[in-house]
């Protein structure tokens, strides 16, 4: 089972993400993770990213879930391929040969959560843009193609959804 937590960047994602993990491992599902891709990346990201950049990240997100994905009963993934072209198309547009690409591959996820705009969880670690405009318009985007899509999702932004979400993959698990 494989598991995308997605949203703007600086919103807790990873913290949740590590949670789920801990919270499956402590009822003893064999759970990994997959950090978030974007910060291997040798070309420029945030609001200078470039065509180069978010391919590289998006190739790279499918290549390292083909990977971890065989290791574990559950792979968390911090982030989709969706997240990346979210950033891809606030910058360069449509691009018409990746959206079926993304599209399907969306398809892989037995589980996509995504995480909404959260209050005190975007800081200055020197890598992310700290612009809340450009993390809102990240936010928006990524809604619109949520929709244009038609990807069902979770969405989670509390203790209670937390634990309702952790219930979803067990139940999906059994």
């Amino acid at each position: 089972m494989k598991i995308a937590l997605i949203g703007t960047h600086g919103i807790g994602k990873t913290t949740l993400a590590h949670d789920i993990m801990t919270r499956l491992k402590k009822r003893g599902i064999d759970a990994g993770f997959l950090s978030e891709i974007v910060r291997e990346c040798p070309f420029p990201v945030n609001e200078n990213t470039t065509r180069k950049s978010q391919l590289w990240i998006m190739l790279m997100q499918i290549i390292k879930e083909l990977e971890f994905e065989e290791r574990y009963g559950v792979l968390i993934c911090d982030r989709s391929v969706l997240d990346s072209y979210c950033y891809y198309a606030k910058k360069l547009g449509k691009s018409e040969v990746l959206e079926p690409l993304i599209k399907k591959h969306l398809e892989t996820y037995a589980l996509i959560i995504k995480v909404p705009l959260r209050d005190g969880f975007l800081k200055d670690d020197k890598f992310r843009s700290t612009d809340k405009k450009f993390q809102k318009d990240i936010d928006e985007k990524m809604d619109g193609l949520l929709k244009k899509f038609g990807v069902n999702f979770a969405s989670i932004s509390s203790e209670e959804e937390n634990e309702k979400i952790i219930g979803k993959i067990i139940k999906k698990l059994n």
